[in-house]
């Protein structure tokens, strides 16, 4: 588990990852996170997304309607047409938050098939 957590904050998480390799490269290519491939091991590899570490699991599945992760990026158009690219599918476009916060969210589903969230500020 990650070093200096503060009680109560989220210090590692884990994605359901079939697929480790498509994981790695899709995180790594899209939001530049360090993966340790068969680090600790076979089926469950390390990352280090900046602020959290976690690691891709390949005994887990994904399961529909279940937590979301939402990742802060700068443009998230350009985020939604890289993750296309690589294999990633939008699943839902741009949209202005609201109220709650000035900026605007996306949600995509990554290769392996989970349902991750964007936040760009602008």
């Amino acid at each position: 588990m990650e070093e200096g957590c503060k009680p109560s904050s989220f210090c590692h998480i884990v994605i359901p990852s079939p697929d480790l390799e498509r994981a790695k490269l899709f995180y790594e290519r899209i939001f530049g996170w360090r993966t340790q491939a068969y680090v600790p091991g076979e089926k469950y590899w390390f990352f280090q997304s900046g602020n959290v570490g976690g690691a891709f699991d390949g005994h887990r599945r994904p399961a529909a309607k279940s937590v979301v992760l939402v990742i802060r990026v700068h443009d998230l158009q350009r985020t939604l047409e890289t993750i296309a690219k690589h294999g990633g599918k939008v699943i839902q476009g741009p949209g202005r938050i609201g109220e709650a916060s000035p900026g605007h969210d996306a949600y995509f589903l990554d290769p392996n098939g989970n349902e991750m969230g964007l936040y760009s500020a602008e």
